[in-house]
């Protein structure tokens, strides 16, 4: 069944009560101001997020979507309102005082107590009908409704036609994006409609959810059934007075554009944070005087780095250009099976970029807090990653630090000698040593078809190759610098072992590809971590004659 959107709780003088509402898309009823005192919520926390492109600065307000209620919203006040609250996106039962305005007065020890958090993708989107997941078609409808404010009847909105075009027609709209960045697996249609005029309570605040509210009633005046609809975009001339230009439920169904004439950037973006994706930040330590790639948390001077909001050039989810949604959100929509190489072990794996439609497209290294080490490539296609050859992201490889579904992705910077993030790829000859991890990854080489990184760390055999001959395969490597003395190597092919006491091995392997793996055996035969290698085996064709 298709999601339907919520209808949204009013501001200051006006809240959404769940049962004065009438279902089936018809115009909300507005509830009488419910009266303050002890009550509460079971529902599924949601983040709303607003997003100023030019200054770089976000607010960020905390709600409940209610059980049994899925038009309802519940806004939260006394709690720190972090879009990162790690309970966003679970069910959450939680008491305070309700407001006369419809929010809950409560507490962060509340809150904290209120449900179980969880950093896996399935768990944080099932709540929301909206949020992606799986690899397969999907369509979402959009419903962009203008408004026009009554008492500033001067102030032009978009015309529906504008909006339309932005969002759905030619090859530089959100439909035409969204195609892009999930190989025409995703369909975003849908229609515009409007301007509306309609009334506001306090003409000097920007109370976003009663527009949302005055959105929506003057829609279903007009006939227009929202439930067919799976997000609700709500479309006003700039507003001074809210200090942003977008705002969208991280994830969810509603989202606000406060732009004279909507951009692919603001739009892309806020549908972007419906579907659960957070912003493509950027990643700065530096220690002592010095600014480090990656550093250890313990070694920065704020002890946990230092990320900066929207600085990510490379997407979409950054403030700077519409770039395609780049393999960690795609990884975090399901669209793509990244390889994940686990800290301490050694491979060689070859990535293709990521906007190519098969093929190894992201490798992340796993980190001891629970996030990722990531790397990918980007290419000039189409009519939204419009790199030069000469571009940063084209030449080199892309690494960021993965923190799970609806948190930040950090844009980790391979030139931190320099203040921009547009230089931060990782050049053919440069590396980036994981401090947390313990792992290294080396760019190797780097053409448009792909880019081989090798991946190591102290613990796992160095330098491993392996060539065959006929059915013979030869291996070699040296010792890892972080194991004193090994008393031997495992090799493992086809998930036979073989313990040797040198660095290097050879053996009789049958046809086909195979994975070569090495082991060092420290003291007391402690196996440390692996290093591997792919290896293929040609028959010889005079095995296939047979004698007459």
């Amino acid at each position: 069944m298709r999601p339907r959107p919520r209808l949204l709780a009013l501001g200051v003088a006006l809240a959404t009560s769940a049962a004065a509402l009438v279902g089936g898309g018809a115009a909300p009823v507005l509830a009488a101001t419910p009266t303050p005192g002890t009550a509460s919520v079971s529902g599924t926390l949601t983040a709303l997020v607003a997003d100023g492109f030019g200054s770089g600065r976000t607010h960020t307000t905390l709600a409940v979507v209610p059980d049994g209620a899925p038009h309802g919203l519940v806004p939260l006040t006394g709690v720190t309102a972090s879009e990162e609250h790690p309970l966003v996106g679970a069910r959450v039962t939680l008491r305070g005082t309700r407001t006369g305005s419809g929010a809950l007065r409560t507490t962060d020890a509340a809150l904290a107590a209120a449900g179980s958090a969880s950093r896996t993708a399935a768990s944080r989107t099932a709540a929301f009908a909206a949020a992606p997941t799986g690899t397969g078609a999907r369509g979402y409808r959009v419903l962009a409704i203008s408004l026009r404010f009554a008492d500033r009847p001067a102030e032009a909105p978009a015309s529906p036609s504008v909006v339309s075009a932005r969002l759905f027609s030619g090859s530089t709209s959100v439909k035409a994006f969204y195609a892009d960045s999930t190989d025409g697996r995703w369909t975003i249609g849908g229609r515009a409609v409007g301007p509306y005029t309609v009334s506001r309570t306090d003409p000097g605040s920007c109370d976003f959810r009663e527009w949302g509210q005055r959105a929506a009633a003057a829609a279903s005046a007009a006939k227009i059934d929202t439930s067919a609809y799976t997000n609700i975009m709500v479309v006003v001339p700039r507003q001074a007075s809210c200090g942003w230009d977008g705002l969208a439920e991280v994830p969810g169904t509603w989202s606000w554009i406060n732009q004279d004439t909507p951009s692919l950037l603001v739009t892309a973006h806020e549908l972007g944070h419906n579907l659960g994706e957070h912003h493509a930040s950027g990643y700065r330590c530096t220690t002592g005087t010095s600014a480090v790639t990656l550093g250890a948390p313990s070694g920065c001077s704020d002890p946990a780095g230092t990320a900066l909001e929207y600085a990510d050039p490379f997407s979409v989810m950054g403030n700077s250009a519409p770039r395609l949604h780049h393999a960690t959100a795609r990884d975090h929509f399901g669209l793509l099976p990244p390889t994940t190489v686990a800290a301490g072990e050694a491979r060689t794996v070859r990535i293709v970029p990521a906007d190519t439609t098969s093929g190894l497209r992201e490798v992340r290294v796993t980190r001891p807090d629970g996030t990722w080490l990531t790397a990918e490539l980007r290419a000039p296609t189409g009519a939204f990653d419009t790199f030069t050859t000469s571009d940063p992201a084209v030449r080199g490889v892309t690494f960021r630090i993965d923190r799970g579904p609806a948190r930040q992705t950090w844009l980790v910077d391979g030139k931190p000698s320099t203040t921009s993030f547009a230089d931060a790829p990782v050049l053919p000859g440069g590396s980036v040593t994981d401090a947390l991890s313990g792992a290294r990854v080396d760019v190797v080489s780097v053409t448009r078809a792909g880019a081989t990184l090798r991946i190591g760390s102290a613990l796992a055999a160095r330098e491993l190759v392996a060539s065959a001959s006929g059915p013979t395969v030869r291996a070699r490597w040296t010792a890892p610098t972080g194991v004193a003395s090994p008393q031997g190597y495992d090799v493992e092919v086809d998930g036979r072992t073989e313990r040797v006491t040198t660095t290097a091995w050879s053996g009789t392997v049958r046809a086909g590809w195979h994975t070569l793996s090495v082991r060092a055996v420290s003291a007391g035969g402690v196996v440390q971590p692996p290093a591997s290698v792919p290896v293929r085996v040609v028959a010889s064709p005079l095995r296939a004659l047979r004698p007459r």
